[in-house]
């Protein structure tokens, strides 16, 4: 499809892993690339050599990740950091195929990624895979669509003017999970609403404009949102603890009690009726 110009591909880590290879650098023979090696090493020479060297010229051809439409679209392997697009330094490639760790292993001796998906504030979507989840959901912009498939999960993709998710079974697993894959069965929350009930400080300080589906550009003030903010640390609780929400004008007729426009019994009782 690439060759024919009707599709475009990223390289991933295990891509790269076999180009080192191919350039007899010294790698880890593991996840997979031993079962490589050993398809290329069974074929007869005349077709071998001719075959590694197309495949590591295709490798060296795959741009490590793309800005689509114009802009507001990103496709990498692992991901891309809003601050890395539109550059190509080595640590930009390097994040393109493998993302970001903690810098620490799991008891299953594979690095611990770190969800750089909930930090992301970008107005580009991002597309990515890499890390297997049970579902595709979309986290701040960002949807990683690798539904493991090769662990007999399922293959998914998306579309995306239209941001629909379509996604296929696998026919059987063609490989052994190394470790379970997070998420499954942990929560009856989507990836969005355990970040959203994290308030990050960026999200409310200075000037910000909100693009919304009903009205296109909402600007905040800088003064505006610091006094709410200093109003709510004071006064309010989370939102989300809250059961009844004290409305500007009350839903129910004009109090009955002498002396008041609205008293908080009523509208107590109105919600306890319906």
């Amino acid at each position: 499809m690439v060759e024919a110009g009707t599709g475009i591909c990223v390289p991933g880590n295990h891509e790269n892993k076999l180009l080192r290879k191919l350039r007899r650098k010294n790698v880890r023979i593991n996840h997979g690339l031993e079962q490589t090696l050993a398809e290329l090493e069974v074929l007869p020479e005349d077709i071998r050599e001719p075959f590694t060297r197309e495949m590591k010229k295709f490798f060296e051809t795959l741009v490590r990740y793309y800005v689509l439409d114009d802009g507001p679209l990103v496709v990498a392997h692992a991901g891309m950091k809003q601050e890395f697009q539109g550059r190509g330094s080595g640590k930009v490639c390097e994040f393109a195929l493998y993302g970001q760790t903690t810098g620490e292993i799991d008891q299953f001796g594979l690095p611990i990624g770190y969800n750089w998906a909930g930090e992301y504030r970008g107005d580009t979507m991002v597309v990515y895979g890499h890390t297997p989840v049970p579902e595709a959901e979309w986290l701040n912009n960002t949807i990683d669509i690798d539904t493991g498939c090769v662990f007999g999960g399922k293959l998914t993709g998306l579309r995306y003017r239209e941001r629909e998710i379509v996604s296929i079974p696998a026919l059987h697993a063609y490989c052994q999970l190394v470790k379970p894959i997070d998420g499954i069965g942990n929560s009856t929350l989507t990836s969005q609403q355990k970040i959203d009930d994290v308030l990050y400080i960026e999200d409310v300080l200075g000037k910000r404009i909100i693009n919304t589906r009903l009205q296109q550009k909402i600007i905040i003030r800088e003064e505006n949102a610091t006094a709410a903010l200093e109003l709510m640390s004071c006064f309010a609780g989370n939102p989300n603890w809250l059961i009844y929400l004290p409305p500007t004008m009350s839903p129910v007729e004009t109090s009955q009690y002498y002396g008041y426009l609205e008293h908080p019994e009523e509208p107590s009782h109105y919600y306890f009726n319906k």
